[in-house]
């Protein structure tokens, strides 16, 4: 209840003490959805008279009992009045029995969710759904198209972004008129096409490495950078040299990689001539790193669920890798990749040092890249991603994504066919794989076996023996 409380100030006037009067209530703390935290804040505001003071409270007063200014959720009656955030966490609330039937994935719902957070409740999230018009849409689209990339590099984000986050506004709005809030669509009135993809945008590019680069890159996650580098020195990590080669050379995504088990790795016999075995990686499922626990997915589409041949030279390495290195190779469901345990990675002086594995746990794949990827890309002269700083503008270099490129390009280039390429990448159509590599396709068609020769191995250093590293077994 809000009411009137007046206040002597240091001024005179005709002898007399001037007086202020404050209008002063709660109001209920809401969350960026616009829905109540439970919690309330005292709120007030000074006039000069008592009679507009008066005025002010009645107002408060009469709006406690009518809309969403000042009374709780649970009162608002007109389902026009609920707030444009409380329609938003409703639809994110009603997609959990489309995950649980399969038909969304969880970690398109949290991306759902952190559009919503990062680019639309801070304009409409307290807006009284009713009320949001095509202006309201126009103005938040314009705002979109102007704003600077979270990557810092002072650039506008991408078509791709602002079209994913126009869908998720259109579908809160769609979700409203289901449940009559509103006769239709506002957004059904905005003129607005985002057909243009992400690679379309003038400053996307992809950065495929060549094979000799994989090979150097590889060596120097192992620590073992090209002759005649003068920077710190990398810490060794031969498990993950490895690592970039099977990105490098299967076209995995990150969350299939990180998502692999022993298991899944498939051997058979092979040719004497090359290594005497055969291997095939299957992939089944992904895995996200999610507040500090693993949860378990599925690929990204149907065809995502496939098995990649490995060239004879990896299938061979790789089974050393279990039979020599791997301490779990015989648990079927252990992680294929291992993490790093906590402890640090930096000494006193900020010199880098190999932080030993931990192969009870998946590898975080994004970590991998910020704190291993970024300095040995760099140390064999390739641009690592980068944000803006005060010194120097943002950098878009080569992602952890563009092994996965690497891999399309290198097939494509030897000369295998397009439409095998795209089973292997586990992409949803064809046109897709055309869309992407058309300008690597050439005009004759491939086999169908991954026969990539070995990526050139750098001169090694002489090989150093760290307690915490087991090297690699084939490599010297």
């Amino acid at each position: 209840m809000a009411y009137v409380r007046a206040h002597d100030t240091k001024q005179r006037r005709n002898g007399k003490v001037v007086k202020t009067y404050a209008v002063v209530w709660r109001e209920a703390v809401r969350d960026e959805f616009g829905l109540p935290t439970g919690a309330t804040r005292a709120r007030r505001e000074t006039y000069p008279t008592r009679e507009a003071a008066e005025v002010r409270r009645d107002e408060l007063n009469a709006a406690k009992h009518t809309h969403a200014g000042t009374s709780a959720l649970a009162e608002q009656r007109a389902n026009g009045e609920q707030p444009f955030g409380f329609y938003a966490r409703a639809w994110l609330d009603a997609q959990a029995v489309r995950v649980a039937s399969g038909k969304v994935k969880q970690r398109t719902v949290d991306e759902y969710e952190r559009q919503l957070h990062t680019y639309v409740l801070g304009d409409l999230g307290s807006l009284a759904v009713a009320a949001v018009t095509p202006a309201h849409l126009e103005k938040l689209l314009t705002g979109l198209v102007r704003q600077q990339s979270r990557q810092g590099d002072r650039k506008p984000i991408s078509p791709g972004t602002v079209k994913h986050v126009w869908d998720v506004v259109r579908r809160v709005l769609k979700y409203a008129v289901q449940h009559g809030a509103l006769d239709s669509n506002p957004a059904d009135r905005v003129d607005f096409s985002a057909s243009r993809a992400t690679g379309d945008h003038p400053d996307f590019e992809h950065h495929p490495l060549t094979a000799a680069q994989v090979g150097a890159l590889s060596a120097a996650v192992a620590g073992y950078p090209p002759e005649g580098y003068t920077g710190p020195e990398l810490p060794a990590y031969p498990v993950y040299g490895l690592l970039v080669e099977f990105l490098a050379y299967t076209g995995l995504r990150a969350a299939e990689a990180a998502g692999l088990e022993v298991a899944d790795l498939l051997f058979s016999p092979g040719p004497t001539d090359q290594g005497g075995v055969r291997c095939s990686v299957r992939v089944a499922r992904t895995k996200d790193r999610k507040n500090g626990v693993w949860v378990v997915g599925t690929p990204k589409s149907k065809r995502s669920r496939r098995t990649v041949p490995l060239p004879p030279w990896l299938a061979k390495r790789m089974a050393d890798y279990l039979s020599e290195v791997h301490p779990r190779a015989t648990e079927p469901t252990a992680p294929l990749w291992p993490s790093r345990k906590n402890g640090g990675g930096y000494r006193a002086a900020g010199e880098r040092y190999a932080v030993p594995l931990d192969w009870s746990q998946p590898l975080a794949l994004g970590t991998f890249y910020d704190t291993i990827l970024k300095p040995a890309l760099e140390a064999v002269g390739l641009p690592a991603t980068r944000p803006a700083t005060k010194d120097a503008p943002a950098i878009r270099g080569v992602r952890l994504h563009d092994l996965r490129h690497t891999f399309a390009v290198l097939q494509l280039s030897a000369g295998t066919h397009f439409m095998q390429v795209s089973k292997w990448l586990g992409h949803s159509t064809f046109t897709l794989t055309l869309d992407t590599y058309g300008d690597y396709i050439p005009e004759r068609d491939g086999g169908a076996l991954n026969t990539l020769p070995e990526p050139p191995a750098p001169v090694y250093r002489a090989a150093r023996m760290e307690s915490n590293v087991v090297p690699l077994i084939g490599r010297s």
